[in-house]
C-alpha cells in the first residue's frame, strides 16, 4: 500500500507517523512545499525578533529524524499541483520537474494560509506575512534597519507580533478594524485587552482599515481610510487565515465552514480513501457539536493522529475541541476556551453569564495581583459553555481547566464542587473560576 500526505506540518506528520507506526510495510510519502517539516508557525513572532535564535529550533524535528528513523520518504521543496482521484495519482513540481506518484490512500493536511489586504502596495519590500519559516527568515531581513512597523489586525498573530515588536523596541501602530482578538474575546473583556496594550506603548487605531501601503521600492508607510498617512519602514499583514483549500477545490471535496474541508469523526472526506486533517479540515465544538473551523496546533495535531489511524485502519474517533486559544502579549497573559457569550447566541443558546475580578494569588502573598474572569453558561441546562480569562498570571491554567470540563459537557455545578487546587504563591482559597462559578450557581438555583 501506498501513503501520500499531502503537507509536512502538524497533521501531515503527525498522520504520516501514525500510519508508518502501524503499517511497517507500507510506503508513506510527504510532499512539503516549504524547506521544513513540522515546524511551529506559531513560533514566528518570537523568531523574527530574535527570540528563537536560529529558524531549525522552530522544528520539532530535523527532516531526517522522519527518514531515518521512522522511514517515512519525506520530500521537502515539493509542491502537489494536482490531484487525480480516478488513477489514483499526484503530480509534484520537485526540482525543477514535474513528477506523478500513486497513491492507495491520500491524507491532505495542507494547513491553512495567510488571508490577502488586496490594496495597493501589498507586494513592496518590507510587506510581512508570516506563515512559513522561510517567511520569518524573509521578515528578519525585512526588519533590519525598520524603526515603525504597522501591524494590520488584532487576532492572536497580529497582536502577538506587535507585542513582541514593541519590546524590542519598534515603534508599532497596530490596525483594528472592529476590536482587539473579535473572534475570541466577548467586548468587555477586548476592551481590558485594548487598555493594556495601550498602556504598554503600541499605538492602537480603531475603527480603520489601511487602504493603501506606500511605497515604490519598498514600504514607506500606510494610507488608512479615514485619509490618515503612517510612516513605516515595514507592514506585518495580519487579517486573518483561510484553509488552503485549492487542491480540494479541485478534487471537488465537500467543503463546509470557511471553506474548510468537511470531515467526519475519523477525518474521512466526501471521497473514499481521502481524509483530511489540521488547519485545512473542519473540526465541531466537543461540548455543543456545532461546526466550527479551528486552526490550532493541538487539535490539528491530534486530527492528523485519528488520520493516519484512520487510513492504516485503525479507527478511533475525534471528538472534537474546544477551540481554546492562549497568548501572552507585553506582560498580560489571555485565553479562551469553548464559546463566547456572543457566540453561544448566534447559536441559539438561552446564556447567562458572570463576570468576576479576582486575586490571583492570597491577598496576603507578595505579588497578588488581579485576574479578570466571564464564564458563560446555558441558563437551561447550567452546562458551562465557555470562559475567558485576561490577566497576569494563572490564566494558562484556567482556561485548561474549563476546557478539560467542557469535554465531558460539565456544568455551573460541577465547576463549583471541583477541587481545585490552592496554596497562596499560586492562587486564593476562593479560586476566581469558583468565584465565577459560584456567582451562576446561586443564580441558577
Amino acid at each position: 500500500m501506498e501513503v501520500v500526505v499531502i503537507g509536512g506540518g502538524a497533521a501531515g506528520m503527525s498522520a504520516a507517523s501514525r500510519v508508518k507506526r502501524i503499517r511497517k510495510d507500507w510506503t508513506v510519502r510527504v510532499f512539503e512545499a516549504s524547506g521544513y517539516v513540522s515546524y511551529a508557525p506559531c513560533g514566528l513572532p518570537y523568531f523574527i525578533v530574535g527570540k528563537v535564535k536560529e529558524p531549525n529550533d522552530l522544528t520539532y524535528y530535523p527532516v531526517e529524524v522522519f527518514r531515518e528513523k521512522r522511514g517515512i520518504d519525506v520530500h521537502v521543496h515539493a509542491r502537489v499541483i494536482e490531484v487525480d482521484l480516478k488513477n489514483r495519482s499526484v503530480k509534484v513540481k520537485e526540482e525543477g520537474e514535474i513528477k506523478e506518484y500513486h497513491w492507495d490512500k491520500l491524507i491532505i493536511a495542507t494547513g491553512a494560509k495567510p488571508k490577502d489586504l488586496g490594496v495597493e502596495g501589498e507586494n513592496l519590500r518590507g510587506v510581512i506575512k508570516l506563515h512559513t519559516v522561510e517567511s520569518g527568515i524573509k521578515a528578519r531581513e525585512e526588519l533590519k534597519g525598520a524603526k515603525k512597523v504597522v501591524v494590520v489586525g488584532a487576532g492572536f498573530t497580529g497582536l502577538e507580533t506587535a507585542g513582541e515588536l514593541k519590546e524590542a523596541g519598534f515603534d508599532v501602530y497596530l490596525i483594528v478594524r472592529s476590536r482587539i482578538l473579535r473572534k475570541s474575546l466577548d467586548p468587555e473583556m477586548s476592551e481590558l485587552v485594548e487598555e493594556h496594550v495601550k498602556k504598554s506603548g503600541i499605538n492602537v487605531i480603531k475603527g480603520v482599515t489601511v487602504e493603501r501601503i506606500l511605497g515604490t521600492d519598498r514600504v514607506e508607510g500606510v494610507e488608512l481610510s479615514d485619509g490618515t498617512k503612517l510612516e513605516a519602514q515595514a507592514v506585518v499583514v495580519a487579517v486573518g487565515m483561510e484553509p488552503a483549500n485549492q487542491l480540494a477545490k479541485q478534487m471537488g471535496l465537500e467543503l463546509g465552514i470557511n471553506g474548510a474541508i468537511r470531515v467526519n469523526e475519523y477525518m474521512e472526506t466526501s471521497e473514499p480513501d481521502v481524509y483530511a486533517a489540521g488547519d485545512v479540515a473542519e473540526s465541531w465544538m466537543v461540548h455543543t457539536g456545532n461546526r466550527v473551523w479551528c486552526p490550532f496546533a493541538p487539535p490539528a495535531n491530534k486530527m492528523g493522529l485519528v488520520a493516519g489511524l484512520s487510513a492504516a485502519g485503525k479507527k478511533v474517533p475525534f471528538p472534537g475541541s474546544s477551540c481554546t486559544g492562549i497568548t501572552k502579549v507585553v506582560g498580560l497573559e489571555i485565553g479562551r476556551t469553548g464559546l463566547s457569550e456572543e457566540e453561544a447566541k448566534a447559536l441559539g443558546f438561552e446564556v447567562t453569564a458572570s463576570m468576576v475580578k479576582a486575586r490571583t494569588r492570597a491577598h496576603y502573598y507578595p505579588g497578588s495581583s488581579f485576574t479578570n474572569v466571564k464564564l458563560v453558561a446555558d441558563a437551561k441546562s447550567g452546562m458551562v459553555l465557555g470562559v475567558q480569562v485576561v490577566g497576569p498570571e494563572g490564566v494558562k491554567g484556567r482556561v485548561d481547566a474549563v476546557a478539560s470540563l467542557l469535554t465531558r459537557k460539565g456544568t455551573v455545578r460541577d465547576l463549583f464542587f471541583a477541587d481545585l487546587g490552592y496554596v497562596p504563591p499560586l492562587a486564593p482559597v476562593w479560586d476566581p473560576l469558583v468565584t465565577a462559578a459560584r456567582l451562576l450557581y446561586n443564580e441558577l438555583r
